[in-house]
């Protein structure tokens, strides 16, 4: 077999893998690329620019990347049986279904990292905050794969239906720096004594509560009057989220000084 052959089968979706033996291909070229990929990503932003310990960072990347590309690698076919990972509408290599099942696989990559990241900064609360921000909409779409699917796009040219990816990028951004802070504030609460731990607690819950909005896309739909299927109904949940992450501070700030 030769290198060109290799190499087409790196990238090949998996729905169209013929056997066991390209899988096996496949799964071993790609762990390969990979351990590449992500060795020159961490040494160079996280060794290189911010003069971190890059290999914890690393290996919290790699290692649960591999496990959960074995994972869809060897098991597509019974994925594929329950949840629908071939497209039907959607105009990707995957269903949408298909890449919240990605998403959830990858879930624990999204976690370790973050707890890499604040083991190596000092402030392990931090994250542990931003590991929840980014594993909570990651798993909630899963709960939710009946809303986040092909079935949400409709047969218009212009329908985004609700897209997985878009949404966990919005909803991550949203509990990022909110949860990720109210976790931090818990620190902060013992060693400094500000703020107070009511406060702490309830930052956290409100950037869960707006992170939760964009779990519920569906529901959202019957209230708003704009399809948030289309293109400007993306850009409508765009622009709330930065209204809504405008509220959640102001809130965060009205509690705090109160408390």
């Amino acid at each position: 077999m030769d290198f060109k052959h290799i190499w087409h089968l790196t990238f090949k979706p998996a729905s169209k893998l013929r056997n066991n033996q390209e899988r096996r291909i496949q799964f071993l070229s790609s762990s390969i690329l990979m351990a590449v990929f992500f060795y020159f990503l961490t040494y160079g932003f996280v060794g290189f620019l911010m003069r971190l310990n890059y290999f914890p960072f690393f290996i919290t990347l790699y290692v649960p990347f591999v496990v959960g590309d074995y994972i869809l690698t060897f098991h597509w076919r019974s994925l594929d049986k329950r949840y629908g990972m071939t497209p039907t509408r959607s105009p990707f290599s995957c269903s949408y279904q298909g890449y919240v099942v990605i998403f959830a696989l990858l879930s624990p990559m999204f976690f370790f990292v973050m707890l890499a990241l604040g083991f190596d900064t000092g402030n392990f609360w931090f994250g542990l905050g931003g590991a929840v921000s980014m594993v909570y909409p990651a798993l909630g779409m899963f709960l939710r794969i009946g809303t986040f699917n092909d079935k949400s796009i409709r047969y218009y040219s212009k329908d985004f239906g609700y897209m997985p990816v878009s949404y966990w990028l919005i909803s991550t951004f949203l509990g990022l720096y909110t949860v990720g802070a109210g976790f931090s504030d818990i620190t902060l609460h013992f060693t400094k004594g500000a703020p107070s731990l009511e406060a702490a607690i309830f930052t956290i819950i409100i950037g869960l509560l707006v992170q939760t909005v964009y779990l519920f896309p569906d529901k959202l739909n019957k209230i708003v009057p704009i399809e948030l299927r289309t293109k400007k109904g993306f850009e409508f949940m765009v622009i709330l989220s930065v209204i809504l992450f405008g509220i959640s501070q102001w809130l965060i700030g009205i509690v705090t000084s109160l408390t």
